[in-house]
């Protein structure tokens, strides 16, 4: 809803949030941007970390969830191949380039495992799957908030530490999930999640000495309606019950159980994460 915001040195009515990527259909895309980010994600964390099963599970959660919720978001799928014509302008286009390569070449790496190559082609493409949706907001001038070099690099961090959370909690869960090596995984877990910290700070200090629209929306997050979603789902289930229980089990012994709470946990955080981000676009008013 439309409202006035007034400082010492201007006065701007008409604040207006964007609906066309949250609201109705949007939650699909919203979703499909997540599956994606958790199945690229948990692709390059199973690189890192040599866990071969984990390949196909982050090529399903790709090909069966995101593919499907995207083509359910553009209304028509049976026209699905219009998203095709556009890979020079729109970052949706592209998305979805990405994503069938992706598939495609992770589905050779995994047959042909340990070729290097493949590898390195694959790992290229899961990566582009997993920041590209960072650059398509970031794309949209109109929201400031958006408008923000961290918010790639949000999105992609996101991903990777999704991708980490969701191999400790398979970890967890089958103590005879085979990872060739576990102390990466660990590792891993901290440092991604101390680092989305820091970025979510900086990205939410940056927008609030920034324009006031983009001040509005960080307002919305902190303290406004938003603020019960973004305290409980970003930061409880994100940020703090995941470091609650990998910094113990980085430095000593933890049941494995706990780890399987703070990969679920981690995993459900993200996704009100992205749900949260895209919920506080808000246009600038009109002066």
């Amino acid at each position: 809803m439309a409202r006035a915001y007034s400082t010492v040195e201007q006065f701007a009515v008409g604040f207006d949030r964007q609906r066309e990527w949250i609201e109705r259909r949007g939650l699909l895309l919203l979703t499909a941007f997540y599956l994606g980010g958790v199945g690229g994600g948990l692709f390059l964390a199973s690189l890192i970390i040599g866990w071969k099963a984990g390949i196909p599970i982050a090529l399903g959660i790709v090909a069966l969830g995101k593919g499907p919720a995207h083509l359910l978001y553009l209304g028509r799928p049976l026209r699905f191949w219009r998203a095709f014509r556009r890979p020079h302008s729109s970052w949706i286009s592209r998305g979805i380039y990405f994503m069938l390569l992706f598939i495609l070449l992770g589905t050779l790496y995994y047959v042909f495992y340990e070729n290097t190559a493949l590898a390195a082609l694959s790992g290229f493409f899961a990566f582009a799957l997993v920041i590209y949706t960072g650059f398509a907001l970031a794309a949209s001038p109109g929201i400031p908030f958006w408008s923000n070099p961290l918010v790639p690099i949000i999105f992609a961090g996101a991903a990777i530490t999704s991708g980490a959370a969701l191999a400790e909690a398979a970890h967890a869960i089958n103590t005879e999930t085979v990872i060739t090596h576990v102390e990466r995984l660990e590792t891993m877990g901290l440092v991604m999640s101390t680092g989305m910290v820091v970025l979510i700070f900086t990205y939410l200090l940056g927008n609030y000495m920034s324009t006031i629209a983009a001040k509005e929306s960080v307002a919305y997050l902190a303290w406004g309606s938003m603020s019960f979603v973004f305290w409980v789902g970003v930061v409880l289930l994100g940020i703090v019950i995941p470091l609650a229980i990998i910094v113990p089990a980085y430095v000593g012994e933890v049941a494995r159980g706990w780890l399987a709470v703070a990969g679920i946990s981690e995993l459900c955080g993200s996704y009100v994460l992205r749900y949260s981000l895209l919920k506080a676009g808000i246009y600038p008013p009109v002066i």
